[in-house]
């Protein structure tokens, strides 16, 4: 071949590389402008066409739930084919085969082509070479680049760089807008809360000052436009008492997480309690805080809280008083038994008085700390039957669990009626212990230093009416009473229904 003509076709080698190059930045200074895909996928199409020599183009968008190609853009095609044609996507076509390898894929025979098959659709406009070359982003593959030609001729392996350089900035400009359409959507949710919510609500920025609020949420807080709140660290709208639980709900939602608390804050001098909640917003280092004022639900709980306090002050004043008329019959009758009969139901009374006495006293109207009530219990018994204790000790040990005050009573009953036996029957030292491991069943066990249990002795068959009554109170799966055959001396464990599970 003579020098000239390989110097003519070297310059024209040079030039279209040169070309390509200007394309290719061309097009990627476009994508950085557009703030939409569709332009960026349209004009990457009419330049891969420019920079290869060829007619057709198209840009197709992998969508897996069918697992086909759908041609999102395209030059060259006939009206109606892009936007809605849709292509194999398995290794049978070019473009499945480039999709499924990830390399680019070169024929300049579609015919002849023995790796995949030409889809209809090709073929309809008389594609005989094609090349593919895949779009990556960093979500996975987003589909593929592809050039046509109808005529005559060869794509050249050196058209590989130009065309995954297309692929690159498409890659980029999928990533950004995809982040710009994300972004869009949270924002439009936050705006969707912002002006629909009667509640408190607020974006709070990575430096902990609210960037935007409700125009509600601002007239909860004692203002009248949102504007005048804008800016401002949240925390600092917090009582000092308040803050630590404000600053570690942001923590949390900054770590992923959605924190709820509830707080106090006051609002032109008069007391509001919040129930808050903060959450994440999605690729943003904002969060959402949305705040609901509960002060009439917090008032209105008090407000029962107190009334049930009030049911228990009376309810104890009234077994005691059952409890003092069942003690003088005991003292004033001339029969022994039925006095010490009267004596151990006045106990039994004094047990179910004990707890309202407690729920009074502590102010709690739903729930009770176990070791507090059983402490005083054992207490109460020590006082009330120091005659029969004669110088021997109670000693108790208990977990620190919280029961509902509705199931305390059973509990207190169970103590009383083995203490009692114990000080009847046993001998030295009494020792009770109450066990529950968290979300465990509760066990009670009353031991003494006495002689010990006859052998044939069932407490599930005794005739007493003591152990009548406490077996009549751990009915139920798995409860009921037992005698610790190894302990030294008595010892009673009596095994608490599984529905008491409430150990905090």
């Amino acid at each position: 071949m003579p020098a000239t003509t390989l110097l003519e076709q070297a310059n024209a080698e040079l030039t279209l590389r040169l070309r390509q190059q200007a394309l290719g930045a061309a097009l990627a200074n476009f994508s950085l402008q557009s703030d939409a895909l569709l332009p960026v996928l349209d004009r990457a199409c009419a330049v891969a066409a420019e920079g290869v020599g060829c007619r057709f183009a198209k840009v197709l968008e992998y969508l897996p739930e069918p697992d086909c190609f759908l041609m999102r853009a395209g030059i060259g095609w006939h009206p109606g084919v892009v936007g809605h044609a849709r292509l194999p996507a398995d290794g049978g076509s070019a473009a499945g085969h480039a999709l499924r390898t990830g390399e680019p894929v070169l024929s300049n025979d579609l015919d002849g082509e023995q790796r995949f098959k030409t889809p209809e659709l090709l073929r309809q406009h008389g594609i005989t070479r094609a090349f593919n070359v895949l779009i990556q982003t960093p979500n996975g593959p987003y589909g593929v680049l592809e050039v046509d030609s109808a005529r005559s001729g060869d794509f050249s392996a050196d058209d590989t760089a130009f065309l995954q350089g297309l692929a690159g900035t498409l890659s980029h400009a999928i990533a950004k807008l995809s982040r710009l359409e994300e972004l869009q959507r949270s924002q439009n949710f936050v705006e969707g809360l912002l002006s629909a919510s009667p509640n408190c609500v607020k974006v709070v920025d990575a430096a902990g000052r609210l960037s935007r609020i409700n125009l509600s949420g601002a007239c909860l807080l004692g203002f009248q436009r949102p504007d005048e709140l804008v800016g401002r660290i949240w925390t600092d709208l917090w009582p000092d008492d308040q803050r630590p639980l404000v600053e570690t709900g942001l923590a949390r939602a900054r770590a992923g997480e959605t924190a709820r608390f509830d707080a106090v804050a006051p609002v032109n001098g008069v007391t509001r309690w919040w129930e808050v909640q903060i959450t994440p917003l999605e690729n943003s280092d904002d969060v959402l805080a949305i705040s609901h004022d509960i002060t009439d639900r917090v008032a209105a709980t008090q407000a029962k809280d107190l009334l049930m306090l009030e049911v228990h002050h009376r309810v104890k004043n009234s077994l005691q008083l059952v409890q003092n008329l069942l003690s003088l019959q005991s003292r004033a009758s001339d029969n022994e038994q039925a006095a010490e009969q009267l004596m151990e139901s006045a106990a039994r009374v004094r047990t179910i008085a004990a707890i309202h006495d407690r729920l009074y006293t502590t102010g709690s109207a739903l729930t009770l700390d176990v070791a507090p009530y059983l402490d005083g219990l054992v207490a109460d018994l020590g006082d009330g039957m120091a005659s029969t204790l004669d110088g021997r000790d109670i000693v108790i040990e208990a977990d620190d669990v919280a029961w509902p005050a509705g199931e305390l009573p059973a509990l207190g009953l169970v103590l009383t009626e083995l203490v009692t036996n114990a000080l009847k029957y046993g001998a030295g030292k009494i020792r009770v212990s109450f066990r529950q491991p968290p979300g465990g069943r509760a066990v009670l066990t009353v031991a003494d230093d006495g002689l010990g249990l006859p052998a044939d002795f069932n407490p599930a068959q005794s005739r007493g009416l003591g152990m009548r009554l406490i077996n009549g109170l751990l009915r139920g799966d798995g409860a009921g009473l037992t005698i610790d055959r190894q302990a030294t001396g008595t010892a009673f464990v009596a095994k608490l229904p599984a529905t008491r599970r409430f150990a905090t």
